[in-house]
């Protein structure tokens, strides 16, 4: 990593970095299940604060796969497991960059 970019970057310091990083990562989740879902642009705001406060029912990101599996199942869009999963790690790896953390 060059030098003049180490120096911006930074692991998250505590859980309101934690949050909001998550926070990021599920916007970016939400506008990308969005595309599939077939979401009208009002409907992708709430999505996204729908599936953070579903992050927040357990640890980990069995939570919110399982409302983003259950989301496509509804809609009649079928899904892999392993994409949601795919996406959901780019997504976070995104929001890491986004709010200058590392990935």
């Amino acid at each position: 990593m060059p030098p003049h970019t180490a120096a911006l970057r930074r692991e998250p310091a505590d859980d309101v970095d934690n949050d909001n990083i998550r926070a990021r990562r599920n916007a970016l989740m939400a506008h990308w299940a969005a595309e599939r879902l077939a979401l009208s642009a009002w409907e992708i705001a709430a999505y996204a604060e729908m599936l953070h406060a579903v992050d927040h029912e357990e640890p980990g990101d069995a939570d919110v796969l399982r409302q983003l599996k259950a989301d496509f199942a509804e809609r009649g869009v079928a899904i892999d497991e392993r994409e949601l999963e795919s996406a959901l790690r780019t997504c976070h790896k995104q929001a890491l960059r986004e709010t200058w953390c590392t990935d």
